[in-house]
């Protein structure tokens, strides 16, 4: 029998088994507006607790573990007061990550990750055998539209703080029009038109996304196409972007999507997939944890550089560089072959 030696357990383990605690204390702050309340004036647990109705010491208890971490300012008079990290639990902050923060301690997020054994034990999706439903979007249609708007609005704001960086990293300048596939509100095709104001910005999505971009576009700079990347989309286009998308699709799906831009694309064209780039070498943290969450919701996943050069050389496409950013994405330009 092997002789085992006694040594204590490591802080590292102790503090990861108690992430979850973290996770779901911020979530129930972005969730009870707390740094909103807070604003740019400190106010006391017992104002906060007074105002959202709840227990004065448990909220007290939830923001320490907060601001331990770095989230929100905790004095030892129990004034609360935001940061530059609670700064960005703001509703109307530019980039601003509540809805995120509000999604990922939801309670059909939790539900899904308890059955996170089976989308280790089958590389499948755990949203049907969690949900009840086919795919986490049927569920938000037909069982909670509530919940859909909050995965809505999460999935912008958190895609919306990285437009600015993807743009200064790339050079549109020779491009006279760029369409962005499956872009939602279009907020990367303005930002574009900012910096290059000589390039016609098209926005493909489906009709309900166009409805709605449509409806918050006050500056009316951007074109609109309806459409289906399954089944086509528009043709003869200088740049073709795909940001944050491919991400949500299993590589079958992923090279139905780019087979379909190689038919629309010319000769000259470029096609730039804006993702996050798994590298084995680095940590990775948030984005290899990220890389979970895409195959319990999804069935999908986070991808390396390699796993994209033969979806793409699948679908008649190759690498033609790559971009780093000044955010979790890169930028993979693509040329046909």
């Amino acid at each position: 029998m092997q002789n085992k030696v006694h040594k204590k357990p490591p802080n590292q383990m102790r503090e990861i088994m108690t992430q979850m605690v973290s996770s779901r204390c911020l979530s129930i702050a972005a969730e009870l507006g707390i740094a909103d309340i807070v604003g740019n004036e400190a106010k006391s647990i017992a104002q906060i607790s007074k105002e959202l109705q709840l227990n004065e010491n448990a909220l007290y208890r939830l923001i320490r573990v907060l601001a331990i971490q770095g989230i929100f300012e905790l004095d030892d008079n129990k004034m609360v007061s935001n940061n530059d990290v609670s700064y960005f639990l703001q509703e109307e902050t530019d980039g601003s990550q509540r809805n995120f923060a509000r999604m990922m301690g939801s309670p059909w997020m939790w539900k899904i990750f308890n059955n996170l054994e089976h989308s280790i034990n089958t590389g499948n999706s755990a949203s049907e055998k969690a949900m009840g439903f086919e795919n986490l979007f049927e569920y938000f249609k037909k069982d909670s539209p509530k919940d859909g708007k909050v995965f809505s609005q999460a999935m912008s704001s958190f895609s919306y703080s990285f437009d600015k960086p993807l743009v200064n990293a790339y050079d549109f300048s020779n491009c006279k029009s760029v369409v962005d596939l499956g872009g939602a509100e279009g907020q990367l095709l303005k930002v574009i038109k900012q910096n290059y104001p000589h390039i016609k910005p098209i926005l493909f999505d489906l009709p309900h996304a166009i409805a709605q971009a449509k409806a918050n576009d006050r500056e009316e700079v951007l074109e609109y196409v309806e459409g289906d990347f399954f089944k086509s989309i528009p043709a003869n286009i200088d740049c073709y972007v795909i940001k944050y998308v491919l991400h949500n699709w299993n590589d079958e799906d992923c090279i139905k999507i780019l087979k379909k831009c190689r038919e629309a694309i010319s000769s000259n064209g470029h096609l730039l997939i804006m993702d996050i780039l798994i590298k084995e070498d680095q940590p990775q943290i948030f984005e290899k944890s990220l890389d979970i969450v895409m195959l319990l919701l999804l069935g999908a996943k986070e991808r390396t550089k390699q796993e994209f050069e033969e979806l793409l050389e699948k679908a008649g496409f190759k690498i033609n560089n790559v971009y780093p950013t000044q955010s979790p994405l890169s930028i993979i330009e693509a040329v046909p072959v």
